[in-house]
C-alpha cells in the first residue's frame, strides 16, 4: 500500500507487475473517487457550520492535522501565510482535527492561524476521507473538483504547486 500511495501521489516511477500493488492501485483509485464526491458539515471553533459543497465556486484546500503532531504544526505557518495571501481570490483552508475544544483552543491560543478549524470529535470526516495518518491534505478547484492530494506534510513550495492545479497561482 505505501508503495501504492508514493506512486500514486508522489509521483515515484514504479515498474511493478504484482497483484498486491494492482489491489492497492484499484482501494486508492476507489478512495478517490469517494473523496471526489465527498461532502460533510462540520463546526469550527466558533459554533459556525461549514459545509464543503456550499464553498463551490472557491478553492478548498481541506486538511487534516492535530496539535500532536510535528509535522501538522510545522506546515501550519505556511497554510496560514496562503491563506492570507489567497483569500481575496477565493481561497478558503478547513483544517479538521479529530480532537476536542479542550486540547484545540489552547493549542491555537500559543499558535493561532486565521483560517477556519473545524472539529470531527466522532472522525466521521476522517473515515469518509479513509484518513489513517496526518497530515493529509486535499485541494478541490472552483467546480468542487479533487484536483491535488498530499499524503504527508508539505512545504510552501509544495502547497502552491498544488494549489496551482486548482487555478491559484
Amino acid at each position: 500500500m505505501e508503495l501504492a500511495q508514493l506512486a500514486r501521489y508522489e509521483h515515484v516511477p514504479v515498474s511493478l507487475d504484482a497483484a498486491p500493488f494492482a489491489a492497492a492501485m484499484a482501494k486508492l483509485e476507489a478512495e478517490d473517487q469517494r473523496r471526489a464526491s465527498a461532502d460533510f458539515a462540520l463546526q469550527d471553533l466558533n459554533g459556525k457550520q461549514w459545509r464543503l459543497s456550499s464553498l463551490r465556486g472557491q478553492v478548498v484546500l481541506v486538511n487534516f492535522w492535530a496539535t500532536w503532531c510535528p509535522p501538522c504544526r510545522k506546515e501550519m505557518p505556511d497554510l496560514d501565510s496562503l491563506y492570507a495571501h489567497f483569500r481575496k481570490k477565493g481561497l478558503v483552508v478547513l483544517a479538521i482535527s479529530d480532537e476536542g475544544t479542550d486540547k484545540v483552543s489552547p493549542f491555537l491560543k500559543e499558535h493561532p492561524v486565521a483560517y477556519p478549524i473545524l472539529l470531527d470529535p466522532d472522525r466521521a470526516v476522517n473515515k469518509l476521507y479513509g484518513v489513517e495518518g496526518i497530515p493529509k491534505s486535499f485541494v478541490y478547484d472552483h467546480d468542487g473538483k479533487l484536483v491535488a492530494t498530499a499524503i504527508d506534510m508539505r512545504t510552501r513550495q509544495q502547497f502552491l504547486t498544488m494549489l496551482a492545479k486548482a487555478g491559484l497561482d
